[in-house]
């Protein structure tokens, strides 16, 4: 399995004392990716200001007669068990 970390920041402008416009990024969590030997990837994101531990699916369309609407994706079991297994050693 591999995994991939990133930081997940919030820009905030600022003028500096040469009057020259700045971008200061502050760090607000992470986000995480597992990444399995049969393919699927699981992710996780962290925002401890806010106490947000939670995982991240993909919405998937689906057909209603002739309207298309978006629903959320359900994880299998296997992903439940490895994403909530591992969000709090990594």
């Amino acid at each position: 399995m591999q995994i991939k970390k990133y930081n997940i920041s919030k820009p905030k402008k600022y003028t500096d004392k040469q009057n020259q416009e700045k971008t200061q990024w502050n760090n607000i969590g992470t986000m995480t990716e597992f990444y399995k030997d049969d393919g699927s990837v699981s992710r996780i994101i962290e925002i401890p200001a806010i106490g947000l531990d939670a995982n991240i699916f993909p919405m998937e369309e689906k057909s209603e007669g002739n309207r298309v609407a978006m629903k959320w994706g359900v994880p299998s079991d296997d992903d439940l068990d490895a994403t909530f297994g591992t969000s709090t050693g990594i």
